[in-house]
């Protein structure tokens, strides 16, 4: 992104005549985003990455014109200030929006926060999860796409593996179990996130004691949709204390603490707030699961064929074996 007739681009945005910054921000696999700091204004770049994409992925005016329509009615997005799609600029779109600066918990939690804490966090994650279902999503019409959200995801999810399948392929099982296993698509849609984890929000820094989340990140893969296919996605990154080893090690936040909540009681805690039973989430746990393995393998796909060599992803189709074993454990 360090290109002259890109700062030059963001300079005429801002009407400054300050040096341009522009920071890769580490975290994350999937978009770019960076850091621009032009004298005393600083702003968040978010961009595509290189090589071959499933078709819809990384759309950047798609998770633009999102933020525009969803930021009235869910003050915890991020403001977005402006979309370039000039190609003389930059090769691929790109769009920058307001930071907001915070406290993410990612692998560790930080030293802000101590262990006992671990419930308070849990509860604010779930508190806001549900708070977005809330919202009346005005403005965000054009993005539902009417009845049928569960198979449209199940069938999506599956082509888009099967575009990139590996050689060795454990997923066939758990493929045939979600088509055979949705459940009625009865439920009223609102926004969705489709990642909402503890390292895509961000904490008030100077309430600490007490744990606020006053900003949610990443919006690429949010639509109008089912709330629980979207708690779904959430409990697949959702790793608990009694896992297998071999998933506490990919463990990307500190769910595995003792002190944390369980898939149960996240689960339990959620239905409590919307009001609703849930008896058996297996198909919602499979469902966040399966795509977190497609995803995966997605990257990994590209890394395998030399389009993003970053080593980072080296280990994601390891990732992929987990994801898909944890699914097919489910359904005994």
């Amino acid at each position: 992104m360090n290109k002259a007739t890109v700062k030059n681009y963001i300079s005429t945005q801002l009407g400054t005549e300050a040096p341009i910054t522009i920071t890769p921000l580490k975290g994350g696999a999937s978009n770019l985003t960076f850091r621009v700091t032009a004298g005393e204004q600083h702003l968040i770049l978010r961009t595509s990455p290189p090589g071959t994409k499933a078709k819809g992925a990384h759309n950047m005016e798609r998770e633009f014109q999102w933020l525009k329509a969803l930021k009235p009615s869910y003050d915890l997005c991020p403001e977005p200030l402006f979309l370039c799609q000039d190609s003389s600029v930059f090769e691929r779109d790109f769009y920058a929006m307001q930071p907001i600066e915070g406290l993410i918990i990612r692998q560790n939690l930080p030293e802000a926060f101590n262990p006992t804490q671990a419930p308070d966090l849990c509860r604010s994650l779930i508190t806001n999860h549900f708070q977005l279902h809330q919202c009346d999503g005005q403005g965000l019409h054009h993005f539902d796409k009417g009845r049928g959200y569960i198979k449209r995801q199940i069938d999506g999810w599956i082509t888009r593996y099967l575009k990139v399948r590996p050689a060795h392929d454990k997923a066939q099982k758990v493929m045939d179990w979600l088509e055979k296993n949705m459940p009625e698509d009865n439920r009223d849609y609102c926004p969705i996130h489709n990642d909402f984890k503890f390292d895509n929000v961000v904490f008030d820094s100077s309430k600490t004691e007490k744990p606020q989340i006053i900003g949610v990140l990443d919006w690429e893969l949010a639509t109008v949709g089912d709330p629980l296919m979207d708690l779904g996605c959430s409990l697949a990154y959702w790793i608990q204390s009694d896992d297998n080893d071999m998933l506490k090690q990919c463990a990307m936040m500190p769910t595995h603490l003792p002190e944390m909540m369980s898939r149960d009681e996240l689960v339990h805690y959620y239905c409590d707030l919307a009001g609703i039973q849930l008896d058996d989430y297996r198909f919602y746990y499979v469902y966040g699961l399966f795509r977190l393995a497609v995803i995966a393998q997605q990257i990994f796909f590209r890394y395998e064929n030399g389009q993003n060599p970053n080593p980072a992803f080296a280990t994601l189709g390891a990732i992929r074996d987990l994801m898909i074993q944890q699914a097919t454990q489910q359904l005994k």
